[in-house]
């Protein structure tokens, strides 16, 4: 009698919420009762960032408050900026092996030993890797170099700025800047 109690109090229950089957079944998450409720359906799909999608970049001589270094990509547009980047780190004897430890690890497989763009991944690339070496790479400053590290270059080059700290990327601008002094 109480189990024929409880099913009917269950049955009532489902046909007085409306709910279906698969609602039913669902357990209800704050997100389902937010979007349900006009006003707040604002807050449930904000406007500020939304995922996946660049963000905006920030304005020339913005200085971070988070201590996060902000490093424009290489694009044209950003080349006076990334110009005026120095290296801090002096073309020394050990900064010179730290770039090249750091160069063999993320460079080299595209790049190849020399810098010429002729890595073992070059091929699967359609060559279309970048030779270090030739003149209008020498020719670019050490920031636009360290802008292409950090940011990564059109669609080949990945950016690196998440794998190897700001220091190691000065060290690895160092080493690339000895490959293209031995190639000239």
């Amino acid at each position: 009698m109480r189990r024929k109690l409880a099913l009917a109090l269950a049955a009532v229950a489902l046909l007085i919420s409306g709910c279906t089957r698969e609602q039913w079944h669902r357990f209800p998450s704050p997100d389902d009762l937010v979007a349900a409720i006009p006003w707040f359906a604002v807050m449930h799909r904000g406007i500020a960032i939304q995922p996946y999608k660049m963000p905006r970049q920030p304005v020339e001589g913005t200085v971070p408050v988070t201590g996060i270094e902000v490093v424009p990509p290489a694009i044209p547009q950003n080349r006076s900026t990334l110009d005026r980047l120095s290296n801090p780190v002096q073309r020394t004897a050990s900064s010179m092996e730290r770039g090249r430890d750091r160069y063999e690890i993320y460079c080299t497989v595209c790049h190849g030993s020399e810098g010429r763009g002729d890595g073992p991944v070059a091929p699967a690339l359609a060559n279309a890797v970048r030779n270090l070496t030739e003149q209008r790479q020498v020719d670019n400053s050490d920031g636009w170099i360290y802008g292409t590290i950090t940011n990564g270059f059109g669609a080949l080059m990945p950016e690196y700025g998440s794998k190897i700290s700001p220091e190691d990327r000065w060290h690895v601008v160092n080493y690339v800047r000895l490959l293209q002094g031995a190639a000239q």
